[in-house]
């Protein structure tokens, strides 16, 4: 699976490196994240971007760094008296613009991947939510059917620590 990764990461490069010599037009999201976009390659501007939730007591954290195309990051998921869940995030913008994301964290004193995938809309970080399966019982939980999953969490952007 971690080839595979590679693989799609590798293509991507490949392909921003074929840019074509037309101009890149510019546009501005409401947050101030820039979208650059030309014939072949459409990407966030680079830097480092923060998000939070809070619902009652629980709080979600995720802190994203966008460079050129790859993504790096750190989420933590803090709910109230449960046990939470802190990690790293680690993928690419993929080609319809979302963050495919591996979210490596512990949780109950076991290590588990999670696949993720988020997007900047707006401002805000909207994450695909759905039914997670471990296809092959190592910890590893990836979308059961991704078409059904919906992007039905959002995070406000907030400042970084």
């Amino acid at each position: 699976m971690p080839h595979l990764y590679l693989v799609i990461f590798s293509l991507f490069l490949v392909t921003a490196c074929n840019k074509t010599n037309a101009p890149e037009a510019n546009i501005h999201a409401p947050s101030g994240l820039l979208i650059k976009t030309d014939d072949e390659v459409s990407y966030m501007q680079n830097g480092t971007f923060c998000f939070g939730k809070q619902v009652n007591k629980d709080v979600t954290d995720v802190q994203l760094t966008i460079l050129d195309g790859a993504v790096t990051g750190k989420m933590d998921w803090i709910p109230y008296e449960k046990d939470s869940a802190r990690g790293t995030l680690q993928g690419y913008e993929n080609a319809a613009h979302e963050l495919d994301l591996i979210y490596d964290y512990m949780i109950e004193g076991s290590q588990q991947t999670e696949t993720k995938i988020m997007k900047i809309k707006d401002g805000k970080l909207l994450v695909k939510v759905g039914e997670l399966i471990d296809q092959k019982n190592d910890g590893n939980l990836v979308y059961k059917d991704v078409s059904q999953a919906k992007f039905s969490e959002v995070l406000e952007p907030i400042n970084c620590k």
